[in-house]
């Protein structure tokens, strides 16, 4: 019989998840505050903007929270 042999990516660790954690924290932070500020400089509301960044911080948030704990 024969062995499978993996694939090896060199630099890349695929069981630590605390870099992308700390990306989508920064990510979703950068977000929060590009929105608020959409809020608070402009006189008319633009809805749709709000709903976009709204749909992109909730799309970090769910990634982050359906990472691994701990690692």
């Amino acid at each position: 019989m024969t062995k499978v042999q993996r694939v090896q990516h060199v630099g890349i660790g695929f069981n630590s998840t605390c870099l992308l954690k700390e990306q989508l924290i920064r990510e979703i932070t950068s977000l929060e505050r590009q929105r608020d500020s959409v809020r608070l400089v402009n006189n008319t509301v633009d809805f749709s903007m709000l709903q976009t960044y709204k749909e992109m911080i909730h799309s970090r948030r769910e990634m982050l929270s359906e990472l691994p704990p701990g690692s």
